[in-house]
């Protein structure tokens, strides 16, 4: 008795064991389909805010379209969904026109500027003129004015003189057969060949200074260095220094200031460049891949190259932003979009003065020319160059 008692003991042990088991067993399978559920959830979820993002839906539980861009868009997806882009027609001889014109000794310009300006009866008294007949464009007159008063403002010297301003193609022929004269040579490195000259467009001027011993052409130093430093506030920049001679043909000039407009002059000096390697680089972007550049006001914009089409090219802009266009002169349109607000359009080609690179307002340009220089010769400004 005592014995079969004792099976039936380990019978049920063991069947109870069988149970523990499969109950386990049961609820492992259970927790890990559940894992494996939430994970694929996970998953899902994942994939689905990934592509909403590529197709500009957003956060998918938000329920919200991202069509509003942020001030700098992070991607060329974003600023292709972000903004609308429209195209305005640009004509060939437009290539030749606008503020970023690149005139060398490779490059010959081959028009005549518009709206030219007399400085005299629209210049500040800030500054000085070799002559009474000497013009500009019209928005570097009133950049120069501008430049000069903060100059004077801020120095209390207003011994510039303006020496040499818009020449025609005649007048630098001139210049060159005097300099080839006087130094013998077959070529010149200080003024640029008649039709090579950026003289001819209207954006460039070289100033000199008065002082006890004469008329001197600006050197960059002493109180003539804080045009050096902050002339790309108001458009210009140093256009020909000792370091980029080799690209630019032209020995250093620290005299002679070039007008590009405000957004390029700061980005060009920023940057280190010349205006050769500074078309280059924006050559490397086109309007899916602009060059993304934020002033030191904070300010956003994006420049970007489209090659010339022959008659007729379409350039690409954004729809509701302000813009310009410059032609460079050696085949292509450079645009630059402002991403500030919302504005009407504004096209450089045809030298408008209005929008974000007509340079600070400031001073009035109706004064009258400085009277101690306004028609006043000197020694050292008679060699003009460039």
């Amino acid at each position: 008795m005592s014995y079969s008692s004792k099976g039936r003991k380990v019978r049920r042990r063991r069947k109870s064991v069988n149970v523990r088991n499969l109950i386990i067993l049961i609820g492992g399978a259970v927790v890990t389909i559940v894992l494996f559920v939430l994970l694929v959830s996970g998953a899902v979820r994942l994939v689905s805010k990934g592509l909403g993002a590529i197709s500009g839906l957003g956060d998918s539980e938000a329920g919200n379209s991202s069509t509003t861009s942020s001030d700098e868009p992070s991607s060329e997806e974003s600023q292709e969904t972000a903004y609308t882009w429209s195209t305005v027609q640009m004509a060939e001889a437009d290539e030749r026109q606008g503020e970023l014109i690149l005139v060398n000794s490779s490059h010959e310009y081959r028009s005549e500027p518009e709206d030219l300006l007399i400085f005299y009866g629209n210049k500040t008294n800030s500054y000085g003129l070799k002559e009474a007949e000497m013009y500009a464009k019209s928005s570097v007159v009133t950049a120069m004015n501008n430049m000069m008063d903060a100059f004077k403002a801020a120095t209390g010297n207003s011994s510039v003189l303006l020496t040499s301003s818009y020449r025609d193609v005649s007048q630098q022929q001139e210049l060159y057969d005097k300099d080839l004269e006087s130094t013998g040579l077959s070529t010149s490195d200080s003024v640029s060949k008649p039709g090579c000259s950026e003289h001819h467009t209207g954006y460039a001027l070289d100033l000199s200074y008065t002082s006890s011993a004469g008329n001197n052409y600006l050197d960059g130093t002493g109180d003539y260095a804080w045009l050096v430093e902050n002339c790309y506030k108001y458009g210009f920049i140093v256009r020909y220094t000792e370091e980029k001679s080799s690209i630019t043909g032209i020995i250093s000039e620290p005299w002679h200031y070039r007008y590009v407009g405000t957004v390029h002059a700061e980005a060009i000096t920023k940057g280190g460049y010349c205006l050769e390697e500074y078309i280059e680089m924006i050559k490397l972007h086109d309007s899916t891949n602009p060059y993304e550049f934020t002033s030191e006001s904070g300010s956003k914009y994006l420049i970007y190259y489209t090659e010339g089409a022959g008659a007729t090219t379409d350039v690409p802009v954004i729809s509701g932003k302000s813009y310009t266009i410059s032609g460079t002169n050696e085949g292509g349109f450079v645009t630059v979009v402002s991403l500030d607000g919302q504005s009407s359009a504004v096209t450089s080609s045809s030298d408008d003065t209005s929008g974000s690179d007509s340079g600070e307002s400031g001073s009035s340009a109706d004064a009258t020319s400085n009277e101690s220089g306004s028609s006043e010769s000197s020694e050292g400004s008679d060699a003009v160059s460039g």
